[in-house]
């Protein structure tokens, strides 16, 4: 039996539905609102991370283009003393060359992207390391900036003990120090080596594809180890492989140049030079780190 409600009971009946109602659609605009800024924050700050993107991809493609400008252009006699490290930043170029063609002809991953964007610093500090090489500058005197810390982050995630041997490496650069790049380049090699192998160790390879590439030891390659981590980002590209591949033998090749004998005044590097061959490596760091992290 319906419960008899007097017009008063009735009236305040009507206004709690009424009142509930609008709390709902209140609730509900509440929530379309707060819906909208997010996806309009989100929307802000995807516009602002492209804009960031293609304002780094167009430095980064200036630089390169200035860099291999000034190289084709500079003939001097110190160039036959780099001639087995130019070649390898021609190679290197050309690799990013061939590289960029491919981003342009076929869809690729955003993790490919990001890796195609720092490979084109890569090539262009490459690049920027023959080019000072080839300075006339003398650079005589100290720049703070040559051992200023870095890469806390990128080599503190793997170990303290590779942060410590940086930070030795860099403090190794002074103009005044004969062995300054011989001894930043020994360190520094050490360090990619030990980021390659922590990151890529030969039982995961192995694991991973028993019919992979091995050197005479029997043990993974550094281009299978380079495959592996590339598999293990959902990259599967060829002309990354390539250009990570030559990126890593450009490295090499730097630090065969620093092992072969003296340069400059009593076997002198300049601040141009030194800063130069820094940025040179610590990029290849940084690149290193984003593949294996």
């Amino acid at each position: 039996m319906a419960r008899r409600m007097t017009p008063a009971q009735a009236r305040a009946a009507i206004r709690q539905a009424q009142q509930k109602q609008k709390r709902a659609v209140d609730n509900y605009n509440r929530q379309v609102r707060e819906f909208n800024r997010k996806q309009a924050a989100a929307v802000n700050e995807y516009n602002r991370q492209v804009r960031a993107h293609n304002a780094r991809v167009r430095a980064n493609r200036a630089r390169l283009q200035s860099e291999l400008r000034r190289l084709n252009s500079t003939q001097t006699s110190r160039r036959t003393v780099y001639v087995t490290y130019s070649a390898s930043v021609r190679t290197l170029a050309s690799q990013f060359e061939t590289l960029s063609d491919a981003a342009e002809s076929r869809s690729m991953s955003q993790a490919s992207l990001d890796l195609i964007e720092l490979a084109e610093a890569e090539a262009a500090n490459s690049v920027g390391v023959i080019n000072a090489l080839d300075s006339e500058e003398s650079g005589e005197g100290d720049e703070p900036s040559l051992r200023a810390p870095s890469l806390d982050a990128e080599l503190g995630q793997f170990s303290p003990d590779l942060l410590l041997r940086w930070k030795g490496a860099v403090f190794a650069l002074n103009p005044a120090n004969p062995d300054a790049a011989r001894h930043f380049c020994t360190s520094a090699r050490e360090i990619l080596t030990m980021i390659i192998q922590g990151a890529a160790p030969d039982a995961a390879v192995l694991e991973a594809d028993p019919e992979c590439q091995r050197t005479e030891q029997g043990t993974p390659t550094r281009r299978a180890k380079v495959r592996f981590l590339l598999a293990r980002k959902g990259t599967v590209e060829p002309e990354i492989e390539d250009f990570v591949e030559g990126d890593l033998e450009n490295i090499v090749e730097l630090f065969k140049t620093f092992n072969d004998g003296t340069h400059g005044a009593a076997g002198r590097y300049t601040v141009t030079q030194l800063v130069a061959i820094r940025n040179r490596v610590e990029s290849a760091i940084v690149f290193l780190h984003r593949l294996a992290a």
